[in-house]
Formats: structure tokens, C-alpha cells, sequence
């Protein structure tokens, strides 16, 4: 067998690591979008809290009001959160700007929905 230079690799190696890394950044791509849509689902939970709020009997009691108000701002904040996230990983750069516009129709469509049923 010969022996190496202490500065030399094996043949191959820098490939293989190279491949490690592609492996590695895959793999922290899928997380990050377990993350994101974990995210999106717990806004989906906050608005179907604040809709069950909007159907209580009591729904116009101030307490009920302030509950309803706060589980909105926190189903969108995790909504946005989890579409920029997705969005980012998932979509080239010219359509980054998506996140904010489907963030927006979300908050729209849950405050219409939850004064829908405030009325009725």
C-alpha cells in the first residue's frame, strides 16, 4: 500500500462530502416544512376557537369579545409564520411577496366569517 501526503484526500471524498451536505440540507428543508405546516395548523386551531367563541351563546359578553380578538391575531401571526416559511422554502424569489398576500386574505376571510356569526 502507499502511504498519503498528509494534505491529500482520497479519492472521491470531496464528492461524498459534497453529497453529506446535499443529504443535510434536504433533510433540514423537509424539517423546516413540518415546521411550517405544523404552524399553519395550529392557526387553523386558533380561529376555530375563535369561531367556537362566535357561536357561544354569550358571544357578545366583553370577555368573549377579548378572547375572540386575541385567538384571531394569534391564528393569523401563526398562519403568517407558517406561509412566509413555506413560501421561502418552496417558491423561487419572485413570488416571495405571496406570504404577505395570503396572510392578508386569511385575516380578511376570518374577520368577515367571525362578524358573520357575531351578527347572527
Amino acid at each position: 500500500m502507499h502511504e498519503m501526503a498528509p494534505n491529500q484526500t482520497l479519492p472521491g471524498a470531496s464528492a461524498s462530502g459534497r453529497s453529506l451536505r446535499h443529504v443535510r440540507a434536504a433533510q433540514l428543508r423537509a424539517r423546516a416544512t413540518r415546521q411550517a405546516i405544523i404552524q399553519l395548523l395550529l392557526g387553523t386551531v386558533f380561529l376555530i376557537g375563535a369561531l367556537s367563541y362566535a357561536r357561544a351563546p354569550d358571544r357578545h359578553a366583553q370577555a368573549n369579545l377579548a378572547w375572540m380578538s386575541g385567538l384571531l391575531v394569534l391564528s393569523t401571526l401563526d398562519a403568517a409564520l407558517g406561509l412566509r416559511a413555506l413560501v421561502r422554502l418552496r417558491l423561487r424569489r419572485k413570488f416571495a411577496w405571496l406570504w404577505m398576500a395570503a396572510t392578508a386574505a386569511w385575516a380578511l376571510l376570518a374577520i368577515i366569517v367571525v362578524a358573520v356569526l357575531l351578527r347572527g
